[in-house]
């Protein structure tokens, strides 16, 4: 019976360390396709932006700020695509949503500087 059970408990661990590299395996083609498609989405999330400076909905100041960070996390975009992590969304890695802290952002950018005001380092 114990070992019936060490067995199972044996198997089940390593299908979960298995699968999730099984697959995370992307082929060549589909790492190139994902690149552009980011790359794609990048360049309209800049256009947008401008369109949107254009229109007077913000102003070249704050388009810019916002041109300089989406810069940067374009930068750590590639960063990881180079290193073989072509996932890319607000949810972990392996799904499940991670939240946001008090006060915005979900504390897990590398970009955004993680600073707490006054009011949350008294909590």
């Amino acid at each position: 019976m114990k070992k019936g059970l060490i067995l199972t408990i044996v198997a089940v661990l390593i299908l979960a360390i298995a699968v999730p590299v099984a697959m995370a395996s992307l082929a060549d083609s589909d790492k190139a396709e994902l690149e552009g498609l980011y790359r794609q989405q990048h360049q309209l999330r800049l256009q947008i932006l401008q369109k949107q400076a254009d229109f007077g909905l913000m102003d070249q100041e704050q388009a810019a700020a916002m041109r300089e960070r989406m810069e940067q996390q374009w930068k750590i975009r590639e960063q990881k695509m180079a290193e073989g992590d072509y996932f890319y969304g607000r949810m972990g890695r392996r799904g499940g949503f991670k939240g946001f802290r008090q006060g915005g952002g979900c504390g897990n950018c590398p970009v955004q500087p993680q600073e707490q005001s006054a009011a949350q380092t008294s909590l």
